[in-house]
């Protein structure tokens, strides 16, 4: 376990140094301000960290801070002390030795507040309860990165894939030269090229059409700029070449498809938007979720918007009475015994807008990356069964192989395997993570809320590993809140599921090496 100490504001003046002295308490270091190369005694190398970057200070270790910049560089140091180890770096790692916190700056606030705050023991319960959660949600995000670094220390040729692969993501709009990345990678061209495959499921070359050709839907569809610039911009110099490709992946033409998208649409179902994200659609009008009790007040607006075609889910007949007056409306169930499947609704939605080349398109590219998913599933977990339970600040719902929406992904889509005892349930809810752990099966795949803070992720795997006896393996994935079942969300909880896995995220303790 880990408990908090005390934290300390380092500033370091414009084109300064600070030596920091080295303490019996390990401790993280946090960028709160500029930029800092940073160099720890009995280390060669030193390293770079930008606002917003975290470090690990090992026990005993003399810390040297540089400011390059013309403004002072403020660093938070934390202290704490540790039952047991955590990892640092792997020597001859040669990359980045700093972390970051997805999605939650949280942390880093708090520790600055307490800055110079006296005594931890003399704050409220409340507060020290932060503090540790706090420093916990730190822990285990310096956990995982060291894995992730000793992952690429042991297999270089991992490193320059996911160098590539960020490269097409961040970088599509240039001229990327593949033969290049591949060079870099110190492997044969068809070594990089199969690891690149098994990675992604993709080819360099076939991933980066993707990635263009769904940033030129975007482009097509929000804004009325010509096919050449749209072409330009994602990274095709020839017009012609991009409007043949986007034709032979899409169905239609580059200009077909930007005067069918550019239509007004009101979507009246939250559930659809991302549907309609996939097609790379906006919609024009989208009230929120319950609009129906405020309809009389929501109509005028939406005659206002003047859609030329209207998504809804089903709605009184009075009001749908109503919206056939303002535009043609496309009806769709999408929950309960008569509802089709989320694939089959994008299918529909897609066709309503002349489209349906374009969601055949998405869902071939889905497939291919679930079947990558579904070798990963396979190879790093064995057939070893999981549960597979919601967790929200009320309790918990564990969802059995008949509860449709979230099963059909994991257990069928992925090849997750339900345990036994599980077969024939549809969901169970309880308040207590006791009841969960009771359940016979030592693996728990966590779906996770994005209203909740990411150490509330933590301390659930830390509680699920102290219930269960033996090893044990957890999955933390988390979704918009509130979930919606559409073709963006699946899509999210796949490619989750394949990163943690690659980055060998199955923990067995958040703390654990």
């Amino acid at each position: 376990m880990l408990s908090y100490l005390d934290t300390t504001l380092v500033r370091v003046p414009e084109s300064g140094r600070v030596d920091v002295a080295g303490d019996e308490a390990p401790r993280f270091g946090f960028v709160q301000r500029e930029h800092v190369s940073a160099t720890m005694e009995d280390e060669a190398a030193d390293f770079a960290a930008a606002s917003g970057d975290w470090f690990f200070v090992p026990s005993r270790r003399r810390l040297t801070l540089y400011n390059p910049g013309p403004a002072p560089a403020d660093v938070l140091l934390v202290r704490f002390r540790a039952s047991e180890a955590v990892p640092a770096w792997p020597a001859n790692e040669g990359g980045s030795r700093t972390f970051r916190l997805p999605r939650s700056r949280a942390p880093a606030e708090a520790f600055a507040a307490s800055a110079g705050a006296g005594r931890f023991e003399a704050l409220p319960l409340e507060t020290r309860l932060e503090r540790q959660a706090h420093l916990h949600a730190v822990a285990a995000a310096c956990v995982a990165a060291a894995r992730a670094a000793a992952l690429s220390a042991e297999d270089p040729l991992h490193r320059h894939v996911e160098e590539a692969r960020r490269a097409i993501r961040d970088r599509f709009d240039e001229h990327l030269d593949m033969e290049e990345l591949a060079r870099l990678s110190g492997a044969s061209p068809s070594r990089f090229y199969q690891a690149f495959r098994e990675h992604t499921g993709f080819s360099p070359h076939k991933l980066l059409t993707a990635v263009r050709l769904n940033a030129s839907l975007a482009r097509l569809s929000n804004a009325p700029a010509s096919i050449m610039a749209v072409a330009h911009s994602v990274g095709y110099a020839d017009e012609l070449y991009f409007s043949r490709l986007f034709k032979k992946h899409m169905g239609v033409s580059p200009s077909e498809y930007a005067s069918r998208a550019n239509r007004r649409i009101a979507n009246l179902c939250p559930v659809f938007e991302g549907d309609l994200a996939a097609l790379g659609i906006a919609s024009a009008f989208a009230p929120p979720r319950g609009w129906e009790a405020r309809a009389e007040e929501l109509l005028p607006n939406l005659r206002a918007a003047k859609p030329d075609i209207i998504f809804t889910h089903p709605v009184p007949d009075d009001i749908q009475a109503e919206l056939e007056m303002i535009a043609p409306v496309e009806r769709i169930v999408w929950k309960g015994p008569e509802a089709p499947s989320w694939k089959e609704r994008l299918v529909r939605i897609a066709s309503s807008l002349e489209l349906p080349g374009v969601a055949e398109r998405w869902l071939s590219l889905f497939e291919t990356k679930a079947s990558n998913a579904r070798t990963h599933v396979n190879e790093k977990l064995g057939g070893a069964p999981f549960l597979l339970v919601g967790a929200y600040a009320g309790g918990f719902r564990v969802f059995g192989p008949q509860r449709k929406k979230m099963s059909d992904l994991f257990y069928s889509e992925l090849g997750f395997a339900p345990p036994p005892e599980a077969l024939g349930l549809g969901f169970l809810d309880t308040e207590r993570i006791e009841d969960v752990a009771a359940l016979p099966c030592d693996n728990v795949l966590f779906l996770l809320p994005d209203s909740l803070p990411v150490s509330f992720g933590f301390r659930l795997a830390a509680e699920w590993r102290e219930r269960k006896s033996g090893r044990t393996a957890c999955l933390l994935i988390r979704h918009s809140d509130p979930s919606l079942y559409n073709a963006a969300f699946y899509e999210s909880l796949l490619d989750q599921t394949v990163n943690q896995l690659l980055r060998g995220d199955v923990l067995k303790s958040p703390y654990e090496k």
